[in-house]
C-alpha cells in the first residue's frame, strides 16, 4: 500500500489513558508505533503558578489505520488503558469534531487558559480532604490569582470567614436563583393571594 493510500485510510480515534499518564502515553504512541498524536493542552493557574494540563484528563487522540496497527498494539502501549470503542468497534472521530477541539484550545489560550474555578458567590462548597472535610461552607469570592478564595463557615454555631486554596474545595450545590412568584394559573387566570378573615 502506498503512503498516499495509507494516509487516506487513517482516522482519528480517542484513547483512554491511565491516571496522570497522558504525557507518557502520547510519547509512547509516537515513539513506539510512529502514530500522530494530539493531546489537547491548556494553561491552568494553580497556587500562583501556571501549569500546562490536559484539556480532557485521561484522554488523548491518535491518528491511525487500524487495519495496519491493531487495537491490541495501541492498548499495550505504556500509559494507555485502551482505545475507546463503541459497541464492538472503534468509531472514528469526525474531522469537524477534531477541528472544534482545536478551536476550543485556541480560544482558551487566547483568554489565558482555564479559569481557576467554576464556583460562584453563594454556592455551597465542602473541603475535599482533612479533618474538616465534612464541613460545608458558602463560597464568597476569589481573592487573587494565587488560587486562594474566601468562604463562610458555620463552625460550632458561629459564622466565620476563612481563606483556603480553591483546589481543596468541591461543589455541593449551586446557588438557586429565586423563582418569581406566579401571578396566574395559566390562560390568564389570576391567583387570589388574599387570605380571608385576616
Amino acid at each position: 500500500m502506498s503512503n498516499l493510500q495509507s494516509a487516506h485510510s487513517q482516522f482519528w480515534y480517542a484513547v483512554h489513558c491511565k491516571p496522570h499518564r497522558e504525557w507518557q502515553a502520547a510519547a509512547a504512541l509516537e515513539n513506539l508505533l510512529g502514530l500522530t498524536v494530539y493531546l489537547p493542552k491548556v494553561r491552568r493557574h494553580f497556587r500562583g503558578h501556571v501549569q500546562l494540563v490536559p484539556l480532557f484528563p485521561r484522554y488523548l487522540f491518535v491518528r491511525a489505520d487500524l487495519q495496519t496497527i491493531g487495537l491490541s498494539a495501541i492498548n499495550a502501549v505504556p500509559g494507555v488503558t485502551r482505545l475507546v470503542i463503541f459497541g464492538d468497534t472503534a468509531q472514528p472521530i469526525p474531522k469537524t469534531v477534531m477541528a472544534a477541539i482545536r478551536e476550543l484550545v485556541d480560544d482558551l489560550d487566547a483568554v489565558g487558559g482555564l479559569p481557576e474555578h467554576s464556583f460562584h458567590s453563594g454556592d455551597t462548597v465542602r473541603l475535599k480532604e482533612g479533618p474538616l472535610s465534612w464541613l460545608e461552607a458558602i463560597f464568597l469570592e476569589s481573592m487573587s490569582s494565587s488560587g486562594r478564595v474566601r468562604i463562610l463557615v458555620d463552625f460550632l454555631g458561629r459564622l466565620r470567614e476563612a481563606e483556603v486554596d480553591v483546589d481543596r474545595l468541591e461543589l455541593v450545590r449551586a446557588e438557586r436563583r429565586p423563582q418569581q412568584e406566579r401571578r396566574t394559573r395559566g390562560k390568564g387566570r389570576r391567583i387570589n393571594t388574599t387570605v380571608e378573615g385576616v
